[in-house]
């Protein structure tokens, strides 16, 4: 491009009309090896192929245990044409139902906060100082302690936040407790982290309490993690999930 330019100048800059044109060869990139021998006919290496069928492994049998999957299993057996009316109580999506708008108190401060231009750029992978001072605070509020900023990493769901979890504390070779019945995101994500999965019953006649006796036989030195959760929405009592804490350190 540069050298043409300096022709047309020593010209006395008339038009090039019908006079090919030339490009300086610094300007054209070299031919990667590849592309020669693709433009030769050659047949690429044999052995060198791409493994583009080639499955994760991981990510089919989390993709097995995902909500979706149960939720579309069910949908496949309901006639939605039917006499009796379906209650969707799996639809978790708020904005569908005037009952769960977002507080006007909120809009406004989220159309303050884009119109400053303030915050446009890449934040904190835990999120905002500003933000997770606030909610520390808040919580701080029911707790016999304080918390700080470091103690708060905020996520865009559950789904994340699992994610984090596992990612940082679990290794393959691991094992993590979960409750059955309960969440199968946490399922899924060990699964793709290749976690061994060990799930501990909860006891319905003591209001789906933790077996503790269980759970104590399931671990082992390489369990690293027990989720405790409220599949059947329960409500624990304090003494409960201590017990189990206090089991858990000692095991």
């Amino acid at each position: 491009m540069f050298e043409e330019s300096r022709r047309r100048r020593g010209n006395g800059g008339a038009p090039a009309g019908n006079r090919p044109l030339s490009a300086s060869p610094r300007c054209i990139p070299p031919l990667h090896p590849l592309s020669s021998r693709r433009q030769e006919g050659a047949a690429p290496a044999v052995g060198k192929r791409w493994r583009f069928a080639t499955p994760n492994q991981a990510v089919a049998a989390a993709r097995e245990r995902s909500i979706r999957r149960y939720l579309l299993q069910l949908h496949a057996c309901l006639d939605e044409d039917g006499p009796r009316p379906i209650i969707p109580l799996s639809h978790g999506d708020p904005s569908s139902s005037t009952c769960f708008r977002t507080a006007p108190e909120a809009e406004e401060a989220i159309t303050v906060a884009v119109r400053s231009g303030e915050y446009n750029g890449y934040t904190s992978p835990a999120t905002s100082l500003p933000a997770r001072r606030a909610v520390a605070e808040y919580l701080s509020c029911d707790l016999p302690y304080e918390l700080c900023t470091d103690d708060i990493f905020l996520t865009s769901g559950c789904t994340q936040a699992i994610e984090i979890v596992m990612s940082v504390f679990g290794q393959p070779g691991t094992n993590i407790l979960l409750p059955k019945p309960g969440y199968p995101k946490h399922e899924a994500h060990a699964l793709f982290h290749r976690m061994e999965v060990r799930l501990y019953k909860l006891v319905p006649e003591r209001g789906w309490e933790v077996d503790v006796e269980a759970v104590e036989a399931l671990a082992d030195e390489n369990t690293f993690a027990i989720v405790i959760t409220n599949p059947c929405g329960n409500a624990y009592t304090y003494e409960h999930p201590s017990k189990v804490g206090v089991m858990a350190v000692q095991s």
